[in-house]
């Protein structure tokens, strides 16, 4: 049986000490402490559903450089192909997208449900699809096509009551006082390193960090209101995170930062790309997918059968929405800024499939909230079982890093009793540990106690005894203490046994 998965937001430094480190029980993003980042956070969850976009520079070459297809992301093209700066940047002159039409795309994503769109303002390799005043190397002053993308897009959505965010990438492989990088090895091809050249984690420099200020301060003055601002990779120091967290909110208090910013500076989370859905349900967070293994346009990318990939998405869009995110799906445009007809088809089905479904977002918000079953106890029933299967199983995040998950944390479980009685705890449990200290608590109720790996066998051991209130009641079993916040519960539970006393 599938486990059902809730998470906790970990947004606290990790402490070498087992013997120091608290765990943290916080049902929402510790950050989040004034009403105006509040209220934006619930709109933006009741959104669901967002469209994403990476084009770029690389949509130009379409995963192919000096006539050999370059595996990995299409996006990155500029590491997996070794591509100097010079080279690139004479691929960027004749980059020159006029089909881009933002109108189109706006109406693409309202007719898919869609209620919001992420584009990359400047991806990692440091070109600009903005008219910024930091730098001649953006799509206005460097390329034939001689207009503001994201100037277009931002008006377009204006205009149709669209939501408009903006990615932007920390690490710049073009800006010249960012950290150096090696010269390329010819020995060897490119798919043997994938960061062979160039890093997505790259540290911010000094110099790198005040061109990334001026650039977000643009973003968040000249487009209007903008919804969440995307920040991507790299290593960034808590300083940092919190300079760029402060001239997001001190321009535009509403717009949210995803926790890609790090160091626990984020409003709320992101998953890892692609990664696999849980019950994230007691935070805030988004679900980044693709269509394929690329998000920047790939002219020879194998593209699964349209009614497969129709079928994919919406079951990640009801994954997601039912187990509490927001599902932002990636659109790749191909160099000339045009959306294939592949893409289009799969979000105009989408579409079709939600306005034939009009109540699908309320009966998914509904398995959101119920996601954590409560056992009914009978007043004549001696023993109580509680499944491991059907705990609510408690992930944790570190917001410290780019992307820390672990999805085994703590277990609880809700029990609705007709009547008020003592009970006997026993687990029923796979070590997996020598010996390890929990912590079972039920109406203030602590018990503490070693569970023995006697052997790596099934074994019960005795808690001690606990208070079942009339009324529904939590009981969780937790790790007493941790050595960092992504520790593993380190035990695999097969039951608790409650029996009266």
């Amino acid at each position: 049986m599938k486990r059902i998965l809730a998470l906790s937001f970990a947004l606290t430094l990790a402490i070498s000490s087992c013997n120091t480190y608290k765990n943290s029980e916080t049902t929402e993003n510790e950050q989040v402490t004034d009403t105006i980042t509040a209220k934006a956070l619930q709109e933006w969850r009741s959104d669901h559903f967002g469209m994403f976009i990476h084009f770029g520079v690389y949509s130009r070459l379409g995963g192919i450089w000096k006539g050999e297809k370059i595996p990995y992301y299409g996006e990155q093209i500029m590491n997996h192909a070794r591509i100097t700066v010079p080279e690139y940047e004479a691929v960027a002159r004749e980059f020159n997208p006029t089909g881009f039409n933002a109108d189109e795309i706006v109406e693409l994503a309202g007719n898919a449900g869609m209620k919001y769109i992420v584009i990359t303002t400047k991806h990692h390799d440091g070109f600009c699809m903005f008219d910024t005043q930091t730098t001649d190397y953006d799509i206005v002053d460097f390329t034939p096509y001689g207009k503001d993308v994201v100037g277009q897009l931002a008006e377009a959505c204006h205009r149709h009551g669209m939501k408009l965010g903006f990615y932007y990438s920390l690490p710049d492989w073009h800006y010249p006082l960012s950290i150096p990088h090696l010269e390329p090895d010819s020995t060897t091809k490119c798919w043997e390193h994938v960061n062979q050249v160039y890093s997505p984690l790259e540290t911010i420099t000094p110099e790198l960090e005040e061109y990334i200020v001026k650039q977000i301060s643009e973003l968040l003055t000249n487009y209007g209101e903008v919804t969440t601002l995307w920040f991507d990779m790299g290593l960034v120091t808590p300083e940092q995170s919190r300079r760029f967290r402060e001239v997001v909110k001190s321009i535009q208090p509403q717009c949210l930062i995803n926790g890609r910013i790090m160091n626990s500076q984020g409003d709320y989370m992101t998953l890892p790309d692609n990664g696999d859905v849980a019950s994230y349900g007691d935070i805030y967070w988004d679900n980044p997918a693709s269509l394929y293994g690329t998000w920047g346009y790939k002219s020879w990318i194998e593209r699964p059968e349209l009614s497969e990939q129709v079928r994919t998405q919406i079951g990640r869009l009801r994954s997601t929405v039912s187990h509490g995110g927001v599902f932002l799906l990636n659109i790749g445009p191909d160099g000339n800024g045009e959306v294939i007809d592949y893409e289009k088809d799969v979000l105009n089905r989408i579409g079709e499939y939600l306005n034939n479904n009009p109540d699908f977002y309320e009966k998914e918000c509904i398995k959101s909230t119920n996601a954590e079953k409560t056992i009914t106890a009978d007043n004549s029933a001696d023993e109580i079982i509680l499944d491991g299967d059907s705990a609510l199983r408690h992930a944790m995040i570190d917001g410290t890093g780019y992307m820390s998950v672990q999805t085994d944390s703590w277990l609880s479980w809700k029990v609705e009793a007709d009547e008020s009685a003592e009970y006997d705890v026993f687990a029923v449990y796979l070590p997996e540990n020598d010996a390890k200290e929990y912590v079972l608590k039920c109406n203030e109720i602590s018990l503490n106690h070693v569970l023995p790996g006697v052997d790596r066998m099934v074994q019960t051991s005795y808690f001690g005894s606990i208070l079942i209130n009339k009324g529904v009641n939590e009981i969780i079993l937790d790790q007493a203490s941790r050595c960092n916040p992504l520790e593993p519960l380190g035990v695999e539970v097969e039951k608790i046994k409650i029996r009266k006393n």
